[in-house]
């Protein structure tokens, strides 16, 4: 089914729906909707199980602004372009008031309004199963498949950000159900993530009818893409290999070419994307991007690497442009023309959550823990993504290198390649967790910082329990059971 079709159409059961699910954080976790349509009246027929799954990515495009911030604005590729509590969250997550200056950092309720509505997926959509003739049990299956990878999706942001949360998987509206839940432990939820997916895969199909939807919903690749993620988060690296296999067997992504890499942002669904958030200002769907890219100011460290590799096809006025100071350009630009850019004039990027290129570093990662074989493939990722980019490849090393060595050349180009993606801050944390190499994570962002900052940043981040953010104070006022994560207690 294509979902992103039916969408366009605005099919007037998506809307009655969201109408039902549109309800926060807060009232997700404590008590049921209060509207007159309730699940039961809805789900009735084939046409009530898709619209219920276009609320589910209703609720994904309002996650975008979260999922970019922590992920990203706390690592060493970025700078303010004031230093203050609302523009630079990487002070936020540290804040002795964590009433206040953490509100915009530390707000989760986006992500568990998506995980709300995907449970009601989960559980609802089966029973429509008899009821509608022509709703067969692989029409149910694929669509709880796409709710399942899109709630695994929001608990995998929510882990690598808090690592402990409320693990909800039941449907908001069941009145039995006690949704003032304790935080689980990160295991917990990755193994809850792990099963999801192992689903999601079973059901969901390789791809859709047009790019957009293939690229905009969930398909075995997406799937592929978050396992490999999931696994090399665990350090279970011969499972994140295996699982990027998948996707690199799929004929269905290619790396676009060099002289192309600004279509990744400045068009849409390229053949290099394997899932990303789509956004479209005609039929009013939009997000902030553009603005909060204006928020940050390259950090002279990445303008420094694109300059000494010659890159020339990912740094100045690809990545970023120079604007009277080196601004980010990914979601901001509609073409590069050298000192004649084009910017974007809506506020519609789509956000990219996994292509080709990162899972093939992703990949490379989890091979460098491997054997001498599984090594050398590694650096030939990493040469094959500095090819396309037109820089000189790695030479005068081989598989009998160290791990810790490939690890930093995986790093750096993962850096150059996905600056502003939303994924150096997971890319830091995961290396200096899996090696227990806390230095790597302190050491680059203080680095990264001025002189001046540096000996109170690095008293901020050696303690790893400070790398989870906060729970909000108004989360721990609702919610009894819930317990302030330790470095703020």
């Amino acid at each position: 089914m294509n979902f992103i079709n039916i969408k366009k159409r605005g099919l007037g059961l998506a809307v009655m729906l969201i109408a039902v699910l549109s309800f926060g954080c807060g009232k997700y976790l404590d008590q049921k909707p209060s509207d007159s349509l309730t699940r039961q009246e809805f789900f009735k027929n084939e046409a009530d199980a898709n619209a219920a799954m276009i609320g589910v990515y209703d609720a994904l495009q309002g996650c975008v602004t979260q999922f970019l911030s922590w992920g990203e604005y706390r690592g060493d590729l970025i700078s303010p372009t004031i230093q203050s509590t609302t523009n630079y969250p990487y002070y936020e997550a540290f804040s002795s008031d964590n009433t206040t200056n953490i509100s915009s950092a530390s707000d989760w309720s986006a992500v568990y309004k998506m995980i709300g509505r995907a449970n009601i997926v989960i559980e609802s959509v089966p029973g429509i199963v008899g009821a509608d003739q022509n709703f067969t049990q692989a029409k149910s299956d694929a669509i709880v498949g796409q709710a399942r990878f899109l709630r695994a999706l929001g608990y995998f942001y929510l882990v690598r950000t808090f690592k402990e949360v409320p693990l909800i998987l039941s449907a908001s509206s069941n009145d039995d159900v006690n949704f003032r839940l304790p935080k689980s432990s990160a295991d917990v939820i990755l193994d809850q993530i792990e099963t999801d997916l192992s689903f999601a895969e079973g059901v969901v199909p390789a791809q859709y009818s047009t790019d957009q939807a293939t690229r905009g919903t969930a398909t075995k690749g997406a799937i592929n893409a978050l396992q490999t993620d999931v696994y090399l988060w665990r350090a279970k690296y011969q499972q994140a290999v295996d699982a990027s296999q998948k996707l690199l067997n799929n004929s269905l992504y290619t790396l676009v070419p060099g002289s192309n890499w600004f279509s990744l942002f400045a068009q849409k669904n390229t053949s290099e994307s394997i899932f990303e958030v789509q956004y479209d200002y005609k039929i009013s769907e939009t997000n902030g991007l553009r603005g909060v890219s204006g928020n940050f100011i390259v950090n002279p460290g990445l303008v420094s690497s694109y300059t000494i590799e010659q890159d020339k096809t990912r740094g100045l006025n690809y990545t970023y442009v120079n604007a009277g100071s080196n601004v980010f350009w990914k979601y901001t630009g509609l073409s590069v023309n050298g000192t004649t850019n084009i910017g974007r004039p809506t506020d519609d990027p789509d956000f990219i959550i996994y292509r080709l290129a990162d899972v093939m570093l992703l990949r490379a990662e989890a091979l460098t823990h491997l054997g001498v074989t599984q090594k050398q493939e590694a650096i030939d990722i990493i040469n094959a993504i500095r090819t396309r980019a037109g820089i000189a490849n790695y030479v005068g090393v081989d598989g009998s290198a160290s791990t810790a060595l490939l690890q930093s050349y995986v790093l750096k180009e993962r850096g150059l390649e996905l600056a502003m993606e939303g994924k150096r801050w997971f890319d830091l944390v995961r290396e200096a967790t899996n090696d227990n190499n806390p230095d790597l994570l302190i050491n680059a962002v203080a680095l990264s910082r001025t002189v001046a900052e540096r000996a109170l940043i690095r008293s901020r981040i050696i303690d790893p329990r400070s790398w989870y953010l906060p729970i909000l104070s108004t989360e721990l006022n609702k919610n009894p059971l819930l317990v302030q994560n330790p470095y703020y207690l």
